[in-house]
């Protein structure tokens, strides 16, 4: 099993790129050799596209931090974009008070994706997506 943290998603892909890990990845999922865990980012970059991220994270980070130009296509495990840390709805049906920053980071990225006419499903925290097979499931 491999746990990966949040971050910068396009720190992190472009890590992943650098050091292989990216294919690597890929080859032990679709061998379903390894369970893949993800949380923000981590989870971010199992999706096909990292499109609309820029309005949360910043892409230029990357230069500066691995010498190379960000990577705009994720692993392309997950068929559909992801937007993290969004507010769950309460009983009384409205959202749960989040950090103001946080969910100014889901509405923007939410409109950017929107916008670009890209799939996407927002996950609260407390909320998962398995992959099994030709499965994808949101729990």
């Amino acid at each position: 099993m491999l746990w990966v943290r949040g971050g910068n998603t396009f720190v992190l892909r472009a890590q992943m790129a650098r050091s292989g890990a990216d294919d690597v990845l890929r080859d032990l999922l679709r061998n379903d050799s390894l369970v893949y865990a993800g949380y923000s980012a981590g989870a971010c970059v199992m999706t096909p596209t990292l499109r609309g991220l820029d309005s949360s994270d910043d892409p230029s980070e990357v230069f500066g931090t691995c010498g190379m130009q960000p990577i705009w296509e994720g692993l392309g495990v997950v068929p559909f974009a992801i937007v993290p840390h969004h507010p769950p709805a309460t009983p009384s049906g409205g959202e749960e008070t989040v950090p103001l920053e946080d969910a100014a980071a889901v509405r923007r990225t939410v409109a950017a994706l929107r916008v670009a006419g890209i799939e996407y499903r927002t996950l609260t925290d407390e909320q998962v997506i398995v992959v099994d097979g030709e499965s994808t499931e949101l729990m």
